[in-house]
């Protein structure tokens, strides 16, 4: 019994050096980060539960992370907590009615009121359980707690104008464009031509 108790103490002493990996933050993934003022930009933690094998007293020892909370920091002044990591949505909802990417409230989602680009970072916290060759999980007490690399929410103001007739080409207001830039403006990365994979 004490070589057992004495295995769990260097299993938990070790549990939070073990090279896990931490969560990434994901927007939308047509939408690359972009969002509108004032609306639900959805954004979610990528990531998995994660299986190590360290030596402990010169036996190998199978350790089994999962994630458990997510502490959100939007880059705006605003946090959160969430049990769930969210995740991309949906193109249809429950009653078969199209998504709206750029206003859906989801778990992980978050109103911003001003413009700007704004680096959002996810604190996960993990909790884990270890076994060795041939015997049962147990857990290990405590969490382990993983900062995120920042992603970069970039918000935008919407306006709107009436317009009437057919886009005659795709430069003309209300058809794809004009993005209207204020100076040191750069455009959105979904709408810049430059932007990686194209």
């Amino acid at each position: 019994m004490a070589a057992y108790v004495r295995d769990a103490v260097q299993v938990s002493e070790g549990f939070a050096e073990l090279g896990m990996e931490p969560a990434s933050v994901e927007f939308e993934p047509d939408l690359l980060g972009f969002g509108y003022v004032d609306r639900h930009t959805n954004i979610y933690a990528e990531v998995d539960q994660q299986t190590v094998t360290q030596e402990v007293l010169g036996e190998q020892v199978e350790i089994r992370a999962t994630p458990t909370e997510f502490h959100w920091d939007y880059g705006d002044g605003a946090t959160a907590a969430t049990s769930e990591s969210g995740g991309p949505l949906p193109e249809v909802g429950p009653g078969g009615e199209p998504v709206n990417l750029t206003d859906t409230e989801t778990v992980t989602s978050h109103v911003y009121t001003e413009t700007g680009r704004f680096p959002v970072t996810v604190t996960t916290e993990f909790v884990a359980e270890f076994r060795l060759e041939g015997e049962d999980w147990t857990e290990i007490e405590g969490t382990a707690v993983l900062e995120s690399s920042p992603g970069e929410a970039d918000i935008w103001r919407a306006s709107s104008r009436h317009v009437s007739g057919e886009c005659e080409h795709q430069d003309q207001w209300g058809c794809d464009g004009p993005v209207e830039l204020e100076d040191g403006d750069e455009p959105p990365e979904i709408l810049r031509d430059d932007r990686p994979g194209d």
